[in-house]
């Protein structure tokens, strides 16, 4: 065997042996940087779908009528989607956020206004909002949330004042730090406190166009004065956020526990701060060792206005024992989500027979959140502010 034999057997063997290692070599890199690929890809993708949040556009339940065709051409959140916050992805947090949300940089002026028997109930008025509100600038009264006072609704009255509002916000005797002159406190569903300062106001402002946003257990105060007053209402409109249709004791047992906690603690600082005035009407040792606010409102409620049973007291303060009767524009906002007005209670028949009666249904917001952007705003707010200012240009237009 010569030297060219052994070269030429050679050399090819060499030049394939380093091309399948260098290959080999490449391989790995293009598995590697598959792998790494993969990764960054799926992580870009995770990211991007918990900080852009789904597109949830509204759900309308409602009879058509030029009313509705209106508020389509004038209301455009009503076409346009919810996108949760970042910062409130879930339920829960939606709902808790919104319970502990900073207040706006707005202050308000305290007026106590005297009722047929003494009592007294508290509104303030927003001052500061940096808006300038002419002589008839319409008013809305908002009825905070269960536990709620003026800087829990703080935003509404300054959306409501860009809007070109005048804003009060209604307390019930002994909340919101007002002070009790009466041995009671007046349930969600006694409307007659209402009535008497929406008479006051139209008395104060006798030219003035006057609508209502309510929150939560709010809701019952509007529900229940509409129905009950019917036509001769001075209100021109109504929102209701997070409304619940049914006060039944089931209902409320459906509440998550943590909120029924943080709602308890609230109303018993409550009854704590006014004990000298109650503690003729109501046994106050028994109500603050109630963990349960159906037992809470019969001890606070029910016992110290004569009625029989918790039954009928709940019969008595239903939102929507006169529904039949309300006469002005009412729009409600509700999430299927939420664990405190639950959508199995929503009566979507009479949204759908009534023809001022307007339901926005969201898959998603909790109660009483509705929480969108960061920092967290809420949405349903926004709409309720474009929803009232949309019903009195109709009737203005139409001269209701």
């Amino acid at each position: 065997m010569d030297n060219n034999d052994t070269i030429v057997r050679l050399s090819p063997v060499g030049k394939t042996t380093g091309m399948l290692y260098f290959g080999m070599l490449d391989l790995s890199f293009t598995i590697i940087l598959g792998l790494v690929g993969s990764v960054l890809i799926s992580a870009i993708i995770c990211f991007k779908s918990i900080f852009t949040p789904r597109e949830i556009y509204p759900q309308l339940v409602w009879k058509e009528s030029s009313l509705t065709k209106h508020l389509l051409k004038k209301c455009h959140r009503l076409k346009k989607p919810f996108r949760s916050s970042v910062l409130a992805p879930s339920t829960t947090i939606q709902t808790l956020l919104a319970y502990f949300l900073p207040a706006a940089d707005v202050y308000f002026e305290r007026e106590y206004i005297q009722m047929s028997d003494k009592g007294i109930v508290a509104l303030d008025w927003m001052m500061n909002s940096g808006f300038k509100v002419k002589k008839y600038s319409p008013i809305i009264i908002v009825f905070p949330r269960l536990t709620g006072d003026a800087l829990s609704v703080s935003y509404i009255c300054l959306r409501a004042a860009r809007k070109g509002f005048r804003t009060v916000v209604f307390n019930r005797r002994g909340h919101g730090g007002s002070f009790l002159m009466t041995p009671k406190l007046t349930s969600c569903g006694d409307p007659s406190d209402v009535r008497q300062v929406i008479q006051y106001i139209r008395l104060k402002y006798p030219k003035v166009q006057i609508a209502s946003i309510a929150i939560g257990a709010g809701c019952v105060q509007l529900f229940s004065y509409l129905g009950e007053y019917g036509s001769s209402s001075i209100l021109k409109a109504g929102v209701c956020i997070s409304p619940s249709y049914d006060v039944q004791d089931e209902s409320k047992d459906s509440i998550p526990k943590i909120y029924e906690i943080l709602l308890l603690l609230n109303l018993k600082r409550t009854l704590l701060q006014n004990s000298k005035s109650l503690s003729k009407t109501i046994d106050i040792t028994k109500a603050l060792s109630c963990w349960t606010l159906n037992d809470f409102d019969y001890h606070v409620y029910c016992k110290p206005s004569g009625i029989d049973s918790m039954q009928a007291f709940l019969e008595k303060n239903d939102p929507m024992r006169d529904v039949d009767e309300i006469s002005v524009p009412v729009m409600c906002i509700n999430s299927e989500d939420d664990a405190v007005s639950s959508k199995a209670n929503i009566p979507f028949d009479i949204f759908q027979f009534y023809p001022n009666l307007l339901l926005v249904l969201l898959e998603k917001g909790g109660h009483c959140g509705f929480l969108e952007g960061v920092p967290p705003r809420s949405w349903a707010e926004k709409m309720a502010v474009e929803y009232i200012d949309a019903v009195l240009e109709f009737t203005q237009i139409n001269k209701v």
